[in-house]
């Protein structure tokens, strides 16, 4: 553990994976009237509040997922990630474009997932980190497995490990007690969308 609040006193931007992280990795599929099938997802509230914690903090969030769907971008844009990347299977391209644009290290990123398509980053971010169902040979690699499941207010305690390994989390926390909390400016969220993954 000590290891790993070392890690993440660096940590200046913090991704994460979709499907089984900030859900609980299921595909809820339907037939619309037209015929056409679609899915829908459910997301955790306090995960969402996490977005808002880390604008306080001054950190960066973004997605990199190997799925398509508009929900998904829709939710990230309400919650104020910088960055989301879909249909993208291979995932160093896009960590690769955050460091380069953020004009960050890979040592002060964060990323969270729990498939195998999520490995090479990773083996390759200073914080790693992943969920109590997440497949064996993904958990080798993470720095933190949470206690809670995806979906079900990982991503949050993610966060809340993060900030409060940096001295962050108090001050936010004392703000929100005395009601003057404010979570900062959201940013303009930059959606880049690859056709390697799933619809």
């Amino acid at each position: 553990m000590e290891e790993a609040i070392k890690r993440a006193q660096k940590i200046k931007a913090i991704l994460t994976d979709v499907d089984g992280i900030l859900t609980d990795g299921k595909v809820n599929f339907f037939v619309r009237d037209d015929g056409k099938i679609d899915e829908f997802k459910s997301f955790h509230t306090q995960d969402g509040i996490a977005v808002l914690l880390c604008h306080s903090a001054h950190i960066v969030c973004g997605i990199i997922t190997g799925r398509r769907h508009p929900t998904t971008v829709a939710r990230a844009k309400n919650l104020g990630f910088k960055y989301m990347y879909q249909g993208f299977l291979t995932k160093i391209g896009p960590l690769n474009d955050i460091l380069e644009k953020e004009n960050l290290t890979a040592e002060e990123v964060a990323y969270i997932g729990d498939d195998i398509t999520d490995i090479p980053l990773l083996a390759e971010v200073g914080f790693a980190a992943t969920v109590p169902n997440a497949l064996d040979c993904v958990k080798k690699h993470a720095h933190y497995i949470t206690k809670r499941v995806g979906g079900d207010g990982a991503y949050r305690e993610i966060i809340d490990f993060i900030l409060n390994a940096q001295g962050k989390l108090a001050p936010i926390l004392e703000q929100v007690e005395a009601s003057a909390w404010t979570s900062g400016k959201r940013p303009e969220m930059e959606v880049i969308t690859s056709q390697e993954g799933l619809a």
